[in-house]
């Protein structure tokens, strides 16, 4: 049970020097852990049938719709739920659909968690190993798949497995019981691959490949020994005009195996062309910059200047985006306001249209709540649909991913655009929720000694009361208004 304490160094005290007192509070710690582990290992069997119970509520909607495959009341169900957990909707519905195949395929994995023999961990590794298993006859397929959990369950009896290690072996068991054999699934879902981003933090990303296995294991193989050739180089100059007496031409090269890796796999995919098609030669990165003005002014070695912002949500470095905004082929570069924190202007290196520029800049991401795409990688919506009159302007459009796109409109979601750009959201269930555009750095309200005069010529969307550069300002006729994409 937690107590609260009057400091951290009084909530845990015992005495060092007894070993009595070192024993019963490593007892204490011991006895504790278990406590609570059983307790989370039940309280997870009622999250997980809860979860089934979330996922067939959407799924047996989908199929009153005769469309279970789109699974669109699946997605608006797990929509609502991942508002209440503040957990990311695709994790949400992942999370949905793995309870929910547990429960149906694999209930006496299920009851084991409840019982407090595995956990939630573990039913993971079972069931994904688990559904691997298959026959074309719907009973054996049953047998075989119950009788691979009660290998799974007695293995994790028999010793102390982690997740990873019951995923192996799980894995090797699945595959002896299976009656399609790996390469015809290795085949099947050859097209499941993906790149991806995430933050790291302090400027640091990590890339993600989905691919064939041996494929990234070579590539790996392949990076590491070039690395390691780059290490061995550099020491061999490095002795050598040590020996001549020299001093070094630049400064010392001090990067790590790990760090010369990931260097020259940035260096190889932005500066090669790919052999196997030539359909993707020439293709080149394109990344949007967010810079306060004040921090291109400003001296970066002092604290309390706004960062640039890739893609207006992750912090990098100021010599990294001049750097960038001075070599890249391609990029945008977005201005803001040091107080407000609005968009002053919008410029690229290779013009685009000036609406989406605009939009881009203002919503920065995927306008459902609590989506974080880029704006790039989304879809202009009309928030009052354009069949129904809604007009193409800057307070009728706000970028969402095609996954909310279609969402929104094959589901009883409501959505209305308020003014500067904040997007209010409505759910089946009646909870109102409002998404607001990204604000760039802290903000502080103007006051008549500080009011922003001329930064830029702009003009005012009435639609939005947000500040709209002069190329933006026309009246059109709705009438005449094409979609936006």
């Amino acid at each position: 049970m937690y107590q609260p304490a009057a400091s951290f160094e009084e909530r845990w005290r015992f005495d060092v020097n007894d070993p009595a007192s070192i024993a019963a509070e490593r007892a204490a710690i011991l006895s504790e852990t278990a406590r609570i582990e059983s307790a989370r290992r039940a309280i997870d069997a009622e999250g997980i049938l809860l979860e089934a119970r979330a996922y067939n509520f959407g799924y047996l909607l989908d199929l009153a719709d005769g469309h279970p495959e789109m699974g669109m009341h699946v997605r608006s169900i797990s929509a609502e739920i991942s508002f209440d957990v503040q957990a990311k909707h695709s994790l949400v519905i992942r999370q949905l659909a793995g309870s929910w195949n547990a429960v149906r395929e694999f209930p006496a994995a299920v009851d084991a968690v409840a019982d407090g023999r595995i956990s939630g961990h573990h039913l993971d590794a079972i069931v994904s190993s688990g559904l691997l298993i298959s026959h074309e006859v719907e009973a054996e397929q049953a047998s075989l798949r119950a009788r691979f959990v009660e290998i799974a369950l007695d293995q994790v009896s028999e010793q102390i497995l982690t997740e990873a290690a019951l995923r192996r072996i799980t894995a090797r068991i699945a595959e002896e019981l299976t009656q399609v054999p790996l390469a015809e699934r290795r085949r099947k879902t050859r097209m499941k691959g993906f790149v991806s981003v995430t933050d790291a933090g302090d400027g640091h990303g990590v890339l993600h490949v989905g691919g064939s296995l041996l494929l990234l294991t070579a590539v790996r193989d392949r990076v590491s020994k070039q690395a390691a050739r780059v290490l061995r180089a550099r020491v061999k100059t490095e002795k050598a005009a040590a020996a001549a007496g020299e001093a070094p031409e630049s400064e010392p090269d001090e990067r790590t195996l790990g760090e010369v890796s990931a260097d020259l796999v940035c260096d190889q995919l932005l500066t090669s062309d790919p052999t196997s098609t030539t359909a993707a030669n020439g293709v080149q990165a394109t990344v949007n910059l967010v810079i306060p003005a004040t921090t291109l002014l400003a001296d970066q070695r002092e604290p309390g200047h706004p960062p640039a912002l890739l893609d207006g949500l992750s912090p990098v470095p100021i010599d990294e985006a001049k750097r960038m905004a001075a070599t890249a082929p391609m990029f945008m570069r977005i201005l803001t306001h040091p107080i407000s924190g609005t968009v002053l202007a919008v410029d690229a290196y290779t013009p685009t249209a000036a609406m989406r520029r605009f939009l881009a800049a203002r919503d920065v991401h995927c306008r459902f709540p609590g989506c974080r795409l880029p704006a790039r990688a989304c879809q202009i919506d009309h928030t009052q649909e354009w069949q129904h009159s809604g007009k193409t302007c800057l307070g009728n459009l706000e970028h969402l991913c095609v996954f909310h796109h279609v969402m929104r409109h094959a589901t009883p979601w409501s959505i209305d655009q308020l003014e500067n750009g904040v997007v209010e959201w409505k759910t089946p269930g009646g909870t109102v929720l409002a998404d607001r555009p990204e604000r760039q750095g802290v903000r502080f309200v103007p006051t008549a000694e500080i009011t922003p005069q001329s930064e830029v010529a702009s003009t005012t969307d009435p639609s939005t009361a947000t500040a709209v550069p002069p190329e933006l300002h026309t009246e059109r006729d709705p009438s005449n208004d094409p979609p936006p994409f």
